[in-house]
């Protein structure tokens, strides 16, 4: 998927307020997906029965979309009829639903190799699997307001003495967006050194 984890997150945690059926979330894939990419700890090229046991305990296998849809916990013919609809559109090259490869972002993270489009390919070649996937931090948008010089601020917005906070100890200074990888990393260094200048006294 070409969607960054930010946005996929938010999506997920939406459906699971209003629904309460999307933790986990179920990534379903077939054979020839399963021996080219890795899906999360599963990796390709390795065999199903030489994976980490924790991974095979969370790995879905079946030789039919009915058989699996039974795994995990969906109707069979609803799984079935996804799948049927995705497959038509993705032998097109197109996603009516989600957009996936309409933007040259999305294709900067798809398979060349694969056409008309490269972040789709139907999903056709038993066996299938299914890998559940659950919302997790890896980051906060919250924390300590702090100024340029990465001072804690109180209450009246005035710094507290010899007290700083940097990276996901501090307000994000992107705000609620998540602009990429490394987000988080770039301002801890640049406010991590700011910080120390400043509690040494060194002053631009």
């Amino acid at each position: 998927e070409a969607a960054s984890y930010h946005i996929t997150g938010q999506k997920m945690a939406q459906r699971e307020a209003e629904h309460g059926d999307a933790s986990p979330t179920w990534f379903v894939f077939d054979a020839d997906y399963r021996r080219k990419y890795p899906a999360g700890p599963l990796l390709p090229v390795i065999p199903d029965w030489f994976q980490e046991g924790a991974v095979q305990a969370i790995m879905k296998k079946a030789k039919t979309i009915g058989e699996l849809a039974e795994q995990i916990g969906m109707e069979p013919a609803a799984l079935d009829t996804t799948i049927s609809r995705f497959n038509e559109y993705a032998a097109k090259g197109e996603d009516p639903d989600f957009h996936r490869g309409d933007a040259a972002y999305d294709k900067m993270y798809g398979d060349p190799s694969v056409t008309p489009n490269p972040c789709l390919a139907t999903i056709d070649k038993g066996p299938f699997y299914a890998m559940p996937i659950y919302p997790g931090d890896i980051g906060t948008n919250g924390g300590l307001q702090t100024d340029a010089r990465a001072r804690v601020l109180n209450e009246k917005g005035k710094p507290i003495a010899g007290l700083y906070a940097v990276g996901n100890n501090a307000a994000s200074s992107m705000g609620e967006s998540y602009p990429g990888a490394g987000v988080t990393i770039g301002p801890a260094l640049t406010f991590g050194y700011i910080a120390a200048r400043d509690a040494l006294g060194v002053n631009d």
